[in-house]
């Protein structure tokens, strides 16, 4: 009589997906989500939207609007240093830091987010409609645009429809 319990509870299982190895819907729903290698967190969310109001990249947890003296204190030597748009740019592995030249204060930072192969609709989809979207001919880049009081977060893609390339907070100026 056990076994025969024993069969019919297994077949219940089985058949209600419990033991097939089917996924939920919510396992589904976090699968499709772009997330960080390094941990289960999305890497694109929105708290881009939301830190960027107060000049915070989310990505690499740091702030534009530092004094190039705190960036240096932070990370030391650049990999490369230039001249950009009229300011002053230092290239570090997770960051490239913008500086004012007038004022040696960082203006923008600019990541590389090639490798997280995120779409400009994945992007749509945790943030919301861009304010703008542009080609940027001096550059070469389509742009998408999101306004955030003081600052602009911006997308980059060689073509508007195309995966992002790279991910900027800006101050207005």
């Amino acid at each position: 009589m056990k076994a025969i319990i024993s069969i019919f509870l297994l077949l219940v299982l089985v058949g209600c997906g419990q033991v097939s190895g089917e996924m939920t819907l919510e396992e589904i729903n976090d699968s499709q989500s772009v997330t960080s290698a390094n941990n289960n967190e999305p890497f694109l969310s929105f708290r881009w939207i939301e830190k960027g109001y107060d000049g915070t990249f989310v990505p690499i947890k740091n702030k534009v609007d530092q004094s190039s003296q705190e960036i240096y204190q932070q990370f030391g030597d650049p990999i490369s240093r230039g001249h950009y748009e009229g300011g002053i740019y230092w290239e570090y592995d997770q960051a490239t830091y913008f500086f004012n030249p007038d004022t040696n204060r960082c203006v923008a930072i600019a990541i590389n987010i090639e490798e997280h192969n995120i779409t400009s609709e994945e992007m749509k989809r945790q943030l919301g409609t861009p304010d703008q979207s542009e080609m940027n001919e001096m550059d070469g880049f389509w742009m998408y645009i999101y306004q955030l009081g003081e600052y602009e977060l911006l997308f980059e893609t060689e073509q508007k429809e195309g995966p992002l390339l790279y991910a900027w907070l800006k101050k207005t100026l």
